[in-house]
Order: C-alpha cells, then structure tokens, then sequence
C-alpha cells in the first residue's frame, strides 16, 4: 500500500505544479468544449432583446442626426419608447461619464444655419433659425436624456470600475453602493470608478458596471458579479446583476452572502475565493460557411438601433410601423454599440469576436433561469485526484495487464464522461489535471511494477531455469502468481523413465565416454519434455522424472505424457548408434501414472527443490521397473490411459496388460502398454480378443490367439508373455478365485 500511496501523492503533486501552465491550457479548451456541448437556451432566452448600433446604423443615420456621437437625446426617445412599448428593463452598454459640454457642427448643418442666417428677415425663417440654435446647446441633450430615462423608470447605465494606480489615491463614487455585501479579500476592490454623470445616475433605475474577468487565455468565462471601492461593507452589482434583480423583483439591498453564495432568489449564485462567479453560456449556433469559416450566430435576438428609431417616429406620424406594439412587451433590452472603434468585442467559449454585450445577456438569462455553473473548492478538487491515482496505482499493482488496462481506461473514461456530463448539471469539475494525474499514476506503477517484476524474473529464472520447458517458464515469468510455492494439491502425470542396464553397460566404459554418453541421452530426453511443456523435475543417474499440469495448468497432461513418452523412444532410436558404438545398447522402459499430487518447492528456505510427492508418484515409479516384467517399453496406469483417450481420442494405441499390486499399492491397478501411435500399430483387435480369452479363464484359446500376434510380430514382449503363462496354467490351472492379479514382487 505505500508505493501506490505514494505515486498518487507524486501524481497528484506533478499536475498541481503544472510547470509551463500546459494542463491548464488544455484544461481551458475542454471547459469551452463543454460550454458549446451543454449550451441550451432557457425560457428566458426569447425575453432578451440586443439593439445594435452598427456602422450601417451610424451611416444610415447621419443625414439625420451628424455624426456619432449623436445627441443623447436620442437615446432617452429610444428608452422612453421602450418602456411605453412594455419593456421589463432597458440597459445600456454605452458609457455616459460626463456631460455633453459642447457640440461640434458639420459642413452640411453649418451651411444650412448661413443660408437661413442670409433669409433672417423673413419670419418663418427667423422662427426654425432659433430651434435649430438652441438645439446646439451643449446640456439640452443631456436634460432630454435624463427626463426620458426618469420617465421610463426602467432603464439602468453601465459603469466602469478600474484599479488604483500604484501612488494614487481612489476616488469615490458618487453613487453609493446599493448591495450591503462585504468583501472577503482585495481580489475584486478597485480604487477608481466611471460612472454615469450625476443627473444621469439619479434618473436611471440602476447602475451596473461592466467590468469583464478574462482568464490567462484571453476568453472570459467568468464575471464579477460585485465590485468594491474603498468602503468594503458594500458594493457595486454588475450591470447583469442589477437587471436580473430588478426584473425578479429584488431590491439589491436585500442581497445576502450565504455559505453557497450569493444569494439571489430561491437560489444561489456560486462564487469563487475571489469572489468571481462563472457564466453559464446559453449559447449559439456554430455556422460554417463554404470557404470553413466558423461564424458565430446567438440564441439572443438582435435588432438594429434604427429599426426601433423608425417605428417610433412612424408610430408617432401614425402610419404603419415595421415593429408591432408591444413587440418589447416584458422584454429586456440591451443598447450596445457594434460599429468599428466603438465595438467591446471579446474571446468567449463559442467565438473569439464575440460581442462583449452577450456576456450581460447570458449573465441576465442564467440568473433569471436560475442556471448557475460552479467549480469545486480547490482541497476538493486535489481530494478527488489523490483518490483517483490511488485507485489506479492499486489497480496497476493488483490486477494482471489484460484486465487492468480495460480497467483503467474505464476508470479514465468513466471521469471524463462523469467530468463532461456534471458540466450539464452546473459543475465544473476539473477534468484535464485529474487524467494527467491519473494516468501518471497507473503508468508510474507500470513501470514500478516491471522493475519488481523484472527482479524477480531473476529470481525465477535462477531457481527454475534447470528444471522447467523454457516455454513454461516464459510463461511462469509472464504470470508468476501460477507458480504457487510451498505444496499445491493438484491432479496431473507423472513420467519415470530408466535406460536398461545402465549399471553394467556403465562398468565397461571410462567415465569421461559415460558421461557424453548420458549427457547427449539426457539433453535429448529434456527436449522431448519441453516439446509438451512439461515440467522436467529431476534426474537421478539416468533416470528422468517430469510432469505435467504444473505450475502451469495443462488439461491434457495425461495425453502430452504420453506424446512425451513416444518422443523418447523415437530419440532413443535416434541415439542407439553412439550407444552400439560405445559396445552398448540403449533401451529404456517407461512408467507414466496420473493421479491426485501436491506439487510445490519442497525442502528449506535455503535449498529447495520443486517437485511432486504424494502415492500417485509412487505408483508411477512402480510401474517404470514392470515393464521388464511384461517385455514392454512403455506402461501407462488406467487412469493415464483413459484421460488421455477422451483428451485425444484415437490417437494413440493402448493394449491391456493386467491389474497389478504394484508395492506399497493395497488396491489392484489396472495397467496399459502404450504400443505407439494409433496408425501405426495393428493386431489390436486380435490382441484384445486374446486378453480377454485370458481374463475368462480360456487359456486355450487365449495362447493360440497370442501365438498368432506373435508370428506377425515376433518381438512383442506382452503377446510372448501372456501366451508363456497361457501354458503355464493349462498344465496347471489357476485357482478358482484367480482373478489375474499380478503382483509386482520388486521396485
């Protein structure tokens, strides 16, 4: 458990430096994906109304009004008719800071005001002459203004609010902040303020500032939804803020802090440490044109400023107007400049020129909706990346490499789609940092693991390499936890295989040629073994000893030692002539047995050996020495016999021999000869005719049948054998509870 704890914590202490920022870059792409994946309209997308004022407008509109800015009287008539029309609440996003102190005259006025000055005798002209003077007062546009606005009553100003400079002193603002809200640090205090000009303040409804929150990016995903000023008790709402509240029914000085937030109706709006909070976008349409460029088209109706214009001035000369009445019933409408130069364009999820007024319109229809995006404290946010590289480090430790990367991606896949979907119920969870993390952790366990493992790879090759198939034990290195040390019972075969006469053959020969001469034998032998991926427990002289279904599991060990025991005498075969030369022969006899074992590393801590023990490798022992005593090369015991039978079926060729006592067995076993391969042996069916004369006591029959098989073959021990006692018991008949038992008199 301390490694893994441990690469979690490195994990999740690697992301959380973050050196070069790039997790965070990534980070930020996923959380504009997931806005554009979750944008919806809600149902108060269809009440926001955005007037642009254009370049078209402002063209549209000169021989009118000059050039901008046009008179601000202008603006109250556009409000004024608003509120008449039934709009809920008018905004501006147009900065009206100081009083308008003079006005400039264009070529086309000026020369109009000298052709009527040159007709001045004239009444009439005297009379429009003086209109048109005293509309060039400086201050009536702004008295016309401020009227309209007093009269609509539903129109807010935008104001901007910008830091102290280093040495300044802050100014205060000439409008009390209306939200009794403190602030909690100095992250969102700010010493200097741009508000509308006083008559201005006092006419509007409300006063929001406009002050946007851009991340290291440059896109904006959040806002501040209250400003502070030297008098941190209370502050200044957004200009969203103070709509939303006022279309809700909320005075501002009801807004409380909560535990949540900010309180704002039946709900809360999340903020952050520094008491930003994060814009839930509604959303647009991503169109694509033929050339692949991307524009963005929002869900927000927009209009431009002279539409309004016009159907005020035709509604007023009673003729028909493009704008029906009521068209801004309940509506809430936002007045901002689009035109070159004057445009707040900004980087938002869906477009890098966004206008900077569809964030005040998103801000406003997701606190009216109530739809509100927060993102976890950051202890929370390291809480569930520490728990997630735990879990992958564990997971990589645990489980074997097949299971665990599915796993794994799984747990990766099932975050991120968790992390995606949570974005649509209002959380921001962390998602890029957590899967790097993540993903650091599992792959550092990997490779912690491959280290331990490839020590005790070592470890395994040192101890088994002698004794085990090498494609055994690759696979035993592969999985180690298959090879289970200190006993195991398990079913498998047993082999035991002797070369006839090796003590006297031994006696006439140097050692040096002896010991070529059994190791050539030996090498063979083994090869024969691990062609069947069997296990080659030991030799002893020349004897050899393996078995099969361990430590790997091998559902036709019964069939691959018998596979074994036809590989042997088929290299021995091979062999013979080194041995003949050497004034020798090279025959050996061959006992296999399958059986209930316990199998494992047997001896001390310091020295072991692995290898099997148990009655059934007795018996297998017994049967190697029987085959002297039946003229055979190979004998297998019933069990081997029928195992592998169902494993292979007819692939080999068995031939009954008796039921023995081998030492140290109480019960008769019955006892097989393998003869060879199925296609290559025949007489079966008349050999199994004559054994069974023989087993029913028809000795007659049985030894003319056996003398038959053997003039066929004349060097078939078990036919030779069996006839010899046919005659035996013809001369001198068993007794009557002969059953055909052989007991084996010597090892």
């Amino acid at each position: 458990m301390r490694l893994p704890l441990g690469l979690a914590l490195l994990a999740a202490a690697a992301v959380g430096l973050d050196p070069g920022g790039q997790l965070e870059s990534f980070e930020r792409r996923t959380l504009a994906a997931r806005a554009r994946r979750h944008a919806a309209p809600t149902s108060h997308t269809e009440r926001i109304v955005i007037l642009d004022i254009t370049e078209e407008t402002i063209e549209r509109l000169a021989p009118l009004y000059g050039r901008w800015p046009w008179p601000r009287a202008l603006h109250g008539e556009v409000a004024e008719y608003l509120a008449a029309d039934g709009a809920a609440a008018v905004g501006f996003d147009l900065l009206f800071a100081e009083p308008a102190t003079r006005r400039e005259v264009d070529a086309a006025e000026w020369e109009g005001l000298a052709a009527m000055a040159r007709s001045a005798d004239l009444a009439e002209v005297r009379g429009e002459l003086t209109r048109r003077i005293e509309a060039l007062q400086p201050g009536l546009g702004d008295r016309e203004f401020v009227a309209a606005v007093a009269r609509a009553g539903n129109v807010f100003q935008a104001a901007v609010f910008a830091p102290t400079p280093p040495g300044a002193q802050g100014a205060a603002a000439a409008v009390a902040p209306p939200v009794p809200v403190a602030a909690r640090g100095e992250a969102a205090v700010r010493g200097q303020a741009l508000l509308p000009f006083a008559e201005l303040a006092k006419a509007s409804r409300g006063i929001g500032h406009i002050n946007a929150l851009p991340d290291a990016d440059g896109t904006y995903r959040r806002f501040a939804p209250l400003l502070w000023q030297a008098d941190r008790q209370a502050a200044y709402p957004s200009l969203g803020l103070a709509i939303a509240a006022y279309v809700k029914g909320l005075p501002l000085a009801s807004l409380r802090r909560t535990p949540d937030g900010l309180a704002f109706g039946d709900g809360a709006l999340p903020l952050a440490a520094d008491d930003s909070a994060w814009i839930r976008f509604q959303g647009g349409i991503l169109q694509r044109a033929a050339d692949g460029a991307e524009t963005f088209q929002s869900f927000y109706r927009h209009l431009p400023y002279e539409l309004v214009l016009a159907a005020k001035d035709l509604r007023a000369a009673g003729r028909e107007s493009p704008l029906a009445a009521g068209a801004f019933r309940d509506r809430i409408v936002l007045v901002s400049a689009q035109a070159a130069g004057l445009s707040d364009l900004r980087a938002t999820p869906f477009s890098p020129v966004t206008p900077g007024i569809e964030l005040h319109a998103n801000i406003i229809d997701s606190l009216l909706a109530g739809r509100f995006l927060r993102a976890p404290p950051a202890w929370t946010s390291s809480l569930l990346t520490l728990a997630l590289c735990l879990a992958a480090a564990l997971m990589a430790q645990k489980l074997r490499f097949r299971l665990g990367v599915p796993l794994f991606l799984a747990l990766a896949g099932g975050f991120a789609g968790a992390a995606w979907a949570a974005y649509g119920a209002g959380w921001a969870l962390p998602l890029v940092p957590p899967l790097t993390a993540l993903a650091l952790a599992y792959g550092g366990m990997l490779l912690a693991r491959a280290a331990l493992a490839e020590r005790d790879k070592r470890w395994l090759r040192t101890a088994f390499g002698h004794y085990l198939a090498p494609s055994v034990l690759e696979e035993v290195l592969r999985a180690p936890d298959k090879l289970r040390l200190g006993g195991e019972r398990r079913r498998m075969t047993v082999l035991f295989s002797d070369v006839a006469g090796f003590t006297g053959f031994s006696e006439k020969l140097p050692p040096e040629e002896v010991s070529a001469l059994l190791n050539g034998y030996l090498d063979r032998m083994t090869a024969c073994v691990a062609q069947t991926g069997g296990t080659l427990d030991k030799f002893v002289g020349d004897a050899v000893m393996a078995e099969w279904n361990a430590p790997l599991p091998q559902p036709d060990h019964a069939a691959r030692a018998c596979e074994t025991a036809l590989l042997m005498l088929e290299e021995v075969g091979r062999q013979s002539t080194a041995w003949q030369a050497a004034g020798g022969a090279l025959e050996i006899r061959i006992g296999i047995n399958t059986g209930e074992m316990v199998v494992g590393n047997m001896g001390s801590h310091q020295v072991f050996d692995y290898t099997v023990i148990g009655n059934e490798v007795n018996t297998a022992s017994r049967l190697e020495p029987l085959n002297k005593a039946f003229g055979t090369r190979i004998i297998v015991a019933g069990a081997t016999q029928r195992e592998a039978e169902a494993q292979r079926p007819g692939q080999f060729a068995f031939r009954p021999l008796a039921r023995v006592m081998p030492k140290g067995r109480a019960e008769p076993l019955e006892i097989f000869e393998l003869a060879g391969r199925r296609d290559a042996v025949d007489d079966l069916d008349t050999y199994a005719a004559a054994m069974a004369h023989y087993l029913g006591r028809r000795f007659d029959e049985a030894r003319r049948l056996f003398r038959a098989v053997l003039e066929r073959r004349p060097d078939d021990g078990p036919a030779a054998v069996f006839a010899a006692l046919c005659g035996e018991y013809l001369d001198r008949p068993p007794p009557a509870d002969w059953n055909g038992v052989f007991v084996q008199t010597e090892k």
